[in-house]
C-alpha cells in the first residue's frame, strides 16, 4: 500500500493556517522540507474548532512555527481496532471529527474547495461494533458529530465493512442508523453505509489518491 502511509496521529492532530493569509515571513530553513516561520503566531488548531468550548475559540498558549495549508484533503481511516485514548474514546471517530472541523473551517474561509474534501472512515474488526445500534454513547457522540458535519456541508461518511458483517452475524437491521427492518432510519441523522469488504476498499481509496490513516494499537487495558 504505498510504503504503507500509516500515520499516528496525536491528540494535536493538525495545526491550521494558510500562508497567504499571514504576513509573516519564512525563513529559508529546509531541514525538513517545510517552511519556518520567522516569528510564530498563534494560529487556530483543530482543538479550538472542534471543541471550543474546553480549549477556547482562538489559541492563545501554543505559538506555532510552521503553518499547514492544505488544497485537497482525500484521507480514509482504517478502524479495525477499538484503539481509544486515555478517556476512553475512539481516536479514529475523534480524529476524524477534528479533520472534519478543520475542513469545515477551510471551506467557510473559500480556503479549500468542498469539491476537494472526502473524509471516509472503514469501521471492521474489533472496531466494527461501534457501528451498532449498541454503540456505546461515548462514541455515539461522535458518530452523530460526523453526521453533522455532513449536514453542514463537509464530505465526511463512515462505511462498515460488509464482510466482517457476515462474519459477525451481522445485518444492516443490527447497524446504528437502520431500523428494525434493516432499513435507513430518517430519524438517524445520518447512515453508515455498508462496502463490499473493507481492505479492498482501502485499497481502491489509495488508488485514487487517498492518504492512509490507521489508529494502530496502544495499551489502555485495564491493568
Amino acid at each position: 500500500m504505498e510504503a504503507q502511509k500509516k500515520l499516528r496521529l496525536l491528540g494535536a492532530l493538525t495545526v491550521l493556517a494558510t500562508l497567504g493569509a499571514s504576513g509573516t515571513a519564512l525563513a529559508a530553513d529546509g531541514s525538513a522540507g517545510n517552511d519556518i516561520l520567522d516569528q510564530c503566531q498563534y494560529l487556530p488548531l483543530a482543538t479550538n474548532l472542534t471543541a471550543p468550548a474546553k480549549f477556547g475559540a482562538q489559541n492563545t498558549s501554543v505559538c506555532v512555527d510552521i503553518p499547514v495549508e492544505v488544497h485537497k484533503a482525500r484521507m480514509v481511516f482504517n478502524m479495525d481496532t477499538d484503539t481509544v485514548d486515555g478517556k476512553g474514546n475512539s481516536n479514529g471517530l475523534k480524529h476524524m471529527v477534528m479533520m472534519g472541523n478543520v475542513m469545515k473551517d477551510q471551506i467557510k474561509r473559500g480556503l479549500i474547495r468542498p469539491e476537494d474534501v472526502s473524509i471516509i472512515g472503514i469501521l471492521h474488526g474489533s472496531a466494527l461494533k461501534w457501528a451498532t445500534k449498541a454503540v456505546p454513547p461515548q462514541q455515539k457522540q461522535f458518530i452523530d458529530a460526523i453526521f453533522k458535519l455532513k449536514q453542514e456541508g463537509v464530505n465526511i461518511q463512515l462505511e462498515a465493512c460488509a464482510a466482517a458483517m457476515n462474519g459477525a452475524g451481522l445485518t444492516k437491521q443490527n447497524l446504528y442508523t437502520y431500523d428494525a427492518d434493516g432499513r435507513p432510519d430518517p430519524k438517524a441523522g445520518g447512515r453508515i453505509y455498508v462496502n463490499q469488504g473493507a481492505f479492498g476498499r482501502e485499497l481502491f481509496l489509495e488508488n485514487q489518491g487517498y492518504a492512509y490513516f490507521e489508529e494502530g494499537y496502544d495499551d489502555h487495558e485495564k491493568k
